[in-house]
C-alpha cells in the first residue's frame, strides 16, 4: 500500500477533475481505517454541471449532492482542528478514457436517483443488500450503470478495495491539495454547524443500530 501512495505522490497536486472522477479520502474515518485494514475510509463522485463542479456521496445519514468548493471548505474545516500528520488527504482518481455523453448521463441519473436515500453500512456488515447504501456500494453501483463495469456484490465493497479495483479503466491518480479555511465564521454559525452536525450523527447512529435488531 506504501508504493501505491509513493506512486500518487509524485503526480501533479493539481489535478483536472473530469466527469466520474472518483474522490478517496485518507485519514478521514478510523473506523472504517480499521475495519477494512487500509488508509483509505471513504469515496465520493464528481461531475459537472454548468461551471460547478458537483460531489456526490454516501454519508451519514443521506446520499447528498454538493458543490466540490464547499465539499473542499469541509475538508478544510476537519483539518483546522488536526495535526498535519493526522490531516485527511484528498485523492483524485480519474478515468483514463473519458466517459462519453451516454455513460455520462446513466451514471448521474441513478446518482440523482439516490438522493436522499439512507446512508448505512448495515449492507457491507451483514453481507447482504438492504435500503440503504454505503459510499463505496454507491459508486460501484455509479459505475455498473456506466456499461463499462460489471461488479458484482456491490454491497461487500469497501473504498480501498474500489480503488484496488477499478483499474485500468481509472489510472490517473493525483492528490489535491486540501487549503486553508477561506474565513472564520461568527461563533454563532460555528456553533450551529456543530449542533447540527451532532444532531445529523445522533439520528442517523440510532437508526442504523435500529436497523440491527431486524
Amino acid at each position: 500500500m506504501h508504493a501505491l501512495w509513493l506512486l500518487l505522490a509524485v503526480c501533479s497536486a493539481s489535478p483536472e477533475i473530469g466527469e466520474g472522477s472518483l474522490l478517496f479520502l485518507q485519514n478521514c474515518n478510523s473506523v472504517v481505517e480499521l475495519a477494512t485494514r487500509d488508509e483509505i475510509g471513504h469515496v465520493a463522485v464528481a461531475f459537472h454541471d454548468g461551471d460547478e463542479t458537483w460531489i456526490y456521496e454516501a454519508t451519514p445519514g443521506k446520499v447528498r449532492r454538493v458543490r466540490f468548493a464547499e465539499y473542499e471548505q469541509e475538508l478544510a474545516r476537519i483539518n483546522a482542528r488536526r495535526s498535519q500528520r493526522d490531516a485527511v488527504r484528498l485523492w483524485i482518481v480519474s478515468p483514463a478514457r473519458k466517459f462519453t455523453a451516454a455513460e455520462t448521463t446513466a451514471m448521474r441519473e441513478y446518482l440523482d436517483e439516490q438522493l436522499g436515500r439512507r446512508y448505512s453500512v448495515k449492507n457491507y456488515v451483514v453481507g447482504q443488500p438492504g435500503d440503504g447504501t454505503h459510499c463505496a456500494e454507491l459508486a460501484a453501483n455509479m459505475l455498473n450503470h456506466s456499461g463499462r463495469f460489471d461488479l458484482a456484490d456491490t454491497h461487500k465493497i469497501h473504498p480501498a478495495r474500489l480503488l484496488a479495483i477499478i483499474e485500468p479503466e481509472y489510472s490517473l491518480k493525483t492528490e489535491h491539495p486540501i487549503g486553508a479555511v477561506a474565513q472564520t465564521d461568527p461563533w454563532y454559525i460555528r456553533w450551529s454547524r456543530c449542533c447540527r452536525s451532532t444532531g445529523n450523527w445522533c439520528a442517523w447512529s440510532c437508526r442504523e443500530a435500529w436497523s440491527f435488531c431486524w
